[in-house]
C-alpha cells in the first residue's frame, strides 16, 4: 500500500482547517452579522456619488445647521452642507485609510517576520533588537512624528493628497510592528514540523517552503490580526484628522466631522453624534468580525464544538 508523503498530509489537513474554520464562522451570527455590516460600508464607500443625495462640498443657502429631519436625514452643517452626504464621503476616505494602510502593514510585517523567523540565528536577534526599539516609541508620537516628517516634504503638492498620502505613510510605518512580531512566531513554530523537512528532502530551497508551505498555514492568525488592525488604522486617522494633521475642510473623513462637530456639541449635537456613530459602529463591527475568525480558526475554541 502506498505511503501518503507528509506534504500531501498537510494540504490536506490545511484544506481541512479552512473548511472547519469557516464552518465555525458560519455559526457565529454575531460574526456573520458584522462582516456583513462591513460589506455595506464598503459598498456605500465605494460608490458615494450614486449614493449621496448631494455632493459632500454643495452649500444650501438659508439652511445652516438644520436638524436632522425631511430633505436632510442627518441635518446640515454651519456652511449648509448636508451631514449624510459628508458621511458617506467621509466614510470612502476613512475606509480607504483603514483598508490599505492594513494592507501595507500586512505586506511589509509578513517579509519582516518572516525573514527573521526562517534564518534564526544572529539575524533574528539583529531584526528583533530593532523592533524591540520601534517598540519602545509609543505609537502615537512615532505616528505624530512620521506624519509632521512626511508633510515637511515637497513630494506631493495637492494639499488632499499630500495630507491622505501622509496619513497612509504614517500608520503603515507603525502598523507593521505587530504583524512582524507574529509572523516570525508562527515561522519559528512552523519551520520544525514534519512538512518542512519533507520539501527539503525532495529539493524545495528555503524561501519556496515559506511562500508555498509555511505562510499558508498561518494564514489564520494573520487574518485575524488584520482585521483587528483596520479599526485601529480607523480611529487613529479621525484622531489624527481630530487634531488637524488630517484632512482638512471641505474635504472630508469621519475625523473631519468630528472635529467640526465638536466646536458646537453643546449647541448642535447632531455634528458629532453622526460621525461618532460611524466610527463607533464600524471599529465594533470590525472588532466583533475578527473575534469571530479568532474562534474559528482556533481549534480549541469553545466555538468550534
Amino acid at each position: 500500500m502506498k505511503k501518503e508523503s507528509p506534504l500531501s498530509k498537510n494540504k490536506k489537513s490545511n484544506n481541512s482547517l479552512w473548511h472547519e474554520s469557516y464552518r465555525r464562522f458560519k455559526k457565529n451570527r454575531l460574526g456573520v452579522v458584522c462582516a456583513f455590516f462591513i460589506l455595506f460600508i464598503c459598498l456605500i464607500s465605494l460608490f458615494p456619488e450614486t449614493l449621496s443625495p448631494y455632493s459632500f462640498e454643495e452649500q444650501f443657502e438659508g439652511k445652516e445647521l438644520l436638524p436632522p429631519g425631511k430633505g436632510h436625514l442627518l441635518g446640515t452643517d454651519n456652511l449648509g452642507r448636508d451631514l449624510l452626504s459628508r458621511l458617506i464621503y467621509g466614510g470612502r476616505i476613512s475606509m480607504a485609510v483603514g483598508v490599505f494602510t492594513a494592507l501595507i502593514s500586512l505586506i511589509l510585517g509578513v517579509a519582516y517576520g518572516a525573514v527573521s523567523g526562517w534564518m534564526g540565528g544572529k539575524v533574528d536577534a539583529f531584526m528583533m533588537r530593532s523592533i524591540d526599539i520601534l517598540y519602545s516609541i509609543p505609537s502615537l508620537v512615532l505616528l505624530i512624528l512620521v506624519k509632521v516628517i512626511f508633510d515637511s516634504l515637497s513630494i506631493i503638492t495637492h494639499p488632499e493628497l499630500k495630507a491622505l498620502m501622509g496619513i497612509l505613510v504614517a500608520l503603515s510605518l507603525v502598523g507593521w510592528v505587530t504583524l512582524a512580531r507574529v509572523v516570525r512566531g508562527q515561522v519559528l513554530q512552523e519551520k520544525e514540523k514534519l512538512y518542512v523537512e519533507a520539501a527539503r528532502s525532495l529539493g524545495d530551497k528555503g524561501w519556496r517552503i515559506v511562500f508555498r508551505h509555511v505562510l499558508p498555514n498561518i494564514l489564520g492568525p494573520i487574518i485575524v490580526l488584520l482585521t483587528l488592525q483596520i479599526p485601529s488604522n480607523i480611529l487613529f486617522e479621525s484622531f489624527l484628522s481630530f487634531l488637524g494633521l488630517g484632512l482638512q475642510p471641505p474635504y472630508s473623513s469621519w475625523g473631519v466631522l468630528a472635529e467640526e462637530g465638536w466646536k458646537s456639541l453643546r449647541s448642535y449635537p447632531h455634528l458629532m453624534i453622526a460621525p461618532g456613530v460611524a466610527i463607533f459602529f464600524t471599529m465594533m463591527a470590525f472588532n466583533l468580525m475578527g473575534d469571530g475568525l479568532r474562534d474559528a480558526f482556533d481549534p480549541k475554541s469553545p466555538q468550534s464544538g
